[in-house]
């Protein structure tokens, strides 16, 4: 202990003494180090730290499968006999999040709603703070009480945190509502996101406990949260299911049920984490890598100052200090700047941490609470000491193998060249290290720009400058019936296309990019049924929807006044869907049979352009179909306004008109269709944004330690420079000298750098769109840029080499 304590004082003064090497490596450590626990911070709360639900690892999400489809919904009786017959669940929940309409207020509003079984808060080990929660009599089996469970927040915020709210009638989708309870504070729904109020499940418009198909066009459809047995592994569970649902499929074959519906079964924190995963891994792959080349830097640094101590170790040798002795005492100075590193690492990871976790599209998940616990603290501390073995151990070797009495003579260190020459392969190797780095961070980057470049470029089908969205929900209990639902859209949408500022509007079931969607199977006429039947995008639209969006007609006509309820169902088709079906052949008079409930043969009238509908990146295949909206009548929809300016301008105007039919009825997701694309970018924008500036970052880095080999190469070489010109050597000469070395680094490492890009690029293919993992131009374009940094860098000490003073130079020791 005494020995380590007399090494840090030592390593203390030694550092205090060079202030500017002491500044640059510190602050070098900190950019590595604070950027690795900032992204590790939020890898680690995301993708590492347990839910904060009971038995997290046992916990499932269980969907329907239809087609190419892994998660759509499933009937009520199907989970009902799937929780009686399954041998591998201790509890199956039924849940369906849905928002509800909240009236009886100073304004009408939306509540963000889950209809749940009783058990599907017990699972998830939710707690009242006031009140209670549900029974099963509430929720199942002949129950749907008309009562409700506030989330903490809407109890505070939408009613002041009224205390006598338990046993207060709120009304929810036109009929009144007991609260029999308040959520605790703490309570995360991982599914819903930001819950504002719990329902029964028999209490949802069109639920029920016994329905598997229905001939309205109402049946409803949950998925279930369950819990799996002790023991019981995923692939067990889904073997359970699996052989639980081809049962249910023999023993209902009802002609409209969902034929070829399967079960998938999906890990809670999977189904939560979702699209975040591989964009965190991506970056913290990232950011490894910058801390990598941080170090590689510091090392050279220390390369640089171990051979300015040449002759300080020489004369501690010969004085009788062991090899060992001198190694531990330079590792104690690496150890000390690490920990001073990474002290101010962790200062700046926690000020990084707030701004990444603020970039992430659309948040976290509900759960997560992103800061430093014993997990990042210990991870932090690990880097640290890690770093400082990293970038110590080799300098400390080096520096070791000092040269006695040339280290000790007067004029001997000045002229040990072959030492010099020595230490140079490795300097060499550290700069090329670096520079592969950057070429696989700069790939990176690259391949992630394309990619974005490449989306931007995509034909989305629709154009979206100056139009306004919102949407809303009717609640059933008021428009039970298709006249009085048609009633309402026919008069709101008047009352949307009078609005001053508005060129046209139309309503549509579902608006592109609002992550909402809808599917069916369908049959084509004179094709026959089929086992498994394809499934389709639907849309159910009003007249206009396809000139406000300005969607090309391509045949055919659009929907007009013939179109009514009444009339023979009509269908308008996307190009994609007509070349898939027909191909060759014109669409314009098919019939396709769309399997509802109910089923209707409806008849192709026109065929328009292809849509993005759920995303920019959807991958070609599948098409959509849509129906007038007199014939698919829905109590949800969507409205787009196209205005002459800015159509955030008009959403007050757009709320009035709607309340202008109904003063009741809520009016949610006011936004523009540019939001909505701008938000489909996003993750891909995060993405390149994190990686782009971690490998300006690494360029940054790996410029400075290429610039710092050559100038160190030029000051040991100034006498031999001096001469060479003293000789008659041209100063060019000189500078193709240095240069030389710094090529033969920089080709080296481009080398080296591009076949692990390449290997790297393979796994970063679920991150691209539109752009090969081998795109040429990335892989021609990185190596030439950073090429030319790197010869900048060099460049820069070669020509201070050919301005050397001959007379100066013979004069140095």
């Amino acid at each position: 202990m005494e020995t380590l304590l007399q090494d840090l004082r030592y390593a203390a003064r030694a550092l205090r003494r060079n202030p500017v090497f002491t500044l640059a490596a510190v602050l070098t450590l900190a950019i590595g180090i604070g950027a690795n626990t900032a992204v590790f911070s939020v890898v680690n709360a995301v993708l590492l730290r347990a839910m904060p639900y009971p038995d997290p690892d046992r916990l499932v999400v269980v969907w329907g499968t239809l087609g190419s489809e892994k998660e759509t919904l499933i009937t009520v009786p199907d989970i009902v006999d799937m929780r009686a017959r399954s041998r591998t669940f201790d509890a199956l929940s039924m849940v369906r999040s849905q928002s509800v309409n909240l009236t009886g207020v100073d304004a009408p509003d939306r509540l963000n709603g889950s209809f749940v079984s009783a058990n599907a808060l017990t699972i998830l080990g939710a707690t009242a703070e006031r009140g209670r929660l549900f029974t099963p009599e509430e929720t199942e089996a002949g129950g749907g009480a008309a009562v409700a469970v506030l989330s903490h927040a809407a109890w505070i915020t939408r009613f002041g945190g009224d205390p006598g709210i338990v046993g207060r009638s709120i009304t929810l989708n036109g009929r009144p509502h007991v609260v029999i309870g308040v959520m605790a504070a703490a309570f995360r729904d991982p599914m819903s996101g930001a819950n504002d109020v719990w329902m029964p499940v028999l209490s949802a418009p069109g639920a029920s406990m016994t329905a598997r198909s229905d001939s309205t066009g109402n049946l409803f459809r949950v998925w279930s949260v369950g819990r799996m047995k002790p023991g019981v592994t995923l692939a067990q569970a889904q073997a359970d299911l699996n052989a639980i649902a081809a049962e249910l499929s023999k023993e209902h074959p009802a002609p409209n049920a969902d034929a070829g519906q399967g079960v998938n079964i999906v890990s809670l924190q999977q189904t939560v984490v979702g699209d975040i995963r591989p964009v965190l891994l991506t970056v913290f792959a990232f950011v490894a890598v910058v801390l990598l080349i941080a170090c590689a830097n510091v090392a050279n640094l220390q390369l640089a100052r171990a051979t300015a101590r040449e002759r300080e170790l020489s004369l501690r040798a010969a004085l009788g200090a062991r090899r060992g002795r001198i190694i531990r005492q330079l590792l104690t100075e690496s150890v000390l700047l690490s920990v001073l590193g990474g002290t101010l690492g962790m200062a700046v990871g926690v000020w990084a941490t707030r701004a990444m976790v603020a970039g992430i599209p659309d948040g976290l998940p509900p759960f997560v609470e992103v800061g430093l616990d014993p997990r990042v603290l210990f991870f932090s501390i690990a880097v640290t000491v890690a770093s400082g073995a990293l970038f110590g151990l080799a300098p400390a070797i080096h520096a070791s193998r000092a040269n006695l009495r040339g280290g000790v003579g007067s004029a001997g260190a000045g002229r040990q060249a072959p030492a010099g020459a020595r230490r140079w392969p490795f300097r060499d190797v550290l700069v090329a290290g670096q520079l592969a780095m950057c070429v696989v961070l700069l790939m990176g980057a690259g391949l992630l720009t394309r990619s974005l470049i490449a989306l931007r470029n995509v034909d989305a089908g629709f154009d979206a400058s100056h139009v306004l969205t919102a949407e809303f929900r009717l609640p059933r209990n008021r428009y039970d019936t298709p006249d009085k639902i048609n009633q309402f859209m026919e008069r709101a949408l008047a009352a949307i296309r009078a609005v001053p500022g508005a060129q046209d509007a139309a309503l549509v079931q579902a608006v592109p990019l609002s992550r909402n969607f809808g599917l069916v199977t369908f049959e084509l006429d004179g094709k026959g049924p089929s086992a498994a039947p394809p499934t389709v995008l639907q849309n159910v639209v009003s007249d206009g929807f396809f000139r406000t969006m300005r969607i090309p007609l391509r045949a055919g006509r659009d929907f007009d006044a013939r179109d009514r309820a009444d009339a023979p169902p009509v269908a308008i088709v996307s190009e994609e869907f007509a070349r898939e079906s027909w191909p060759g052949e014109s669409a314009i008079g098919r019939r396709v049979k769309i399997f509802g409930p109910p089923d209707v043969w409806v008849t192709v009238v026109g065929v328009v352009g292809d849509v993005k509908q759920r995303s920019l990146g959807d991958a070609p295949g599948g098409g959509q179909i849509y129906q007038p909206m007199e014939q698919g009548i829905g109590i949800m929809n969507t409205v787009t306004m196209r205005t002459a300016g800015d159509p955030d301008a008009l959403a007050k105007q757009l709320r009035a008109a709607i309340w202008s039919v109904d003063p009741d009825q809520p009016v949610w997701s006011v936004r523009s269709l540019e939001s909505l694309v701008a938000r489909d970018f996003a993750p891909r924008r995060f993405a390149l944004s994190l990686a782009g500036l971690f490998a300006v970052l690494a360029v940054i880095l790996a410029a400075i330690g290429v610039y710092g080999v050559m100038s160190y190469l030029v000051a040991q070489r100034t006498r031999e420079l001096g001469i060479r010109l003293a000789l008659g050597a041209r100063r060019s000469a000189l500078v193709g000298l240095v240069l030389a070395r710094g090529t033969r680094v920089v080709a080296a490492a481009t080398v080296v750098g591009v076949i692990a890009a390449f290997a790297a690029a393979r796994l970063m293919r679920s991150q691209l769109y539109g752009v090969s993992a081998a795109d040429p131009v990335t892989f021609v374009a990185v190596p030439l840029l950073l090429a030319a940094i790197a010869l900048l860098a060099t460049y820069l000490p070669a020509r201070r080499a050919a301005r050397v003073d001959p007379m100066v130079a013979l004069r140095t020791e």
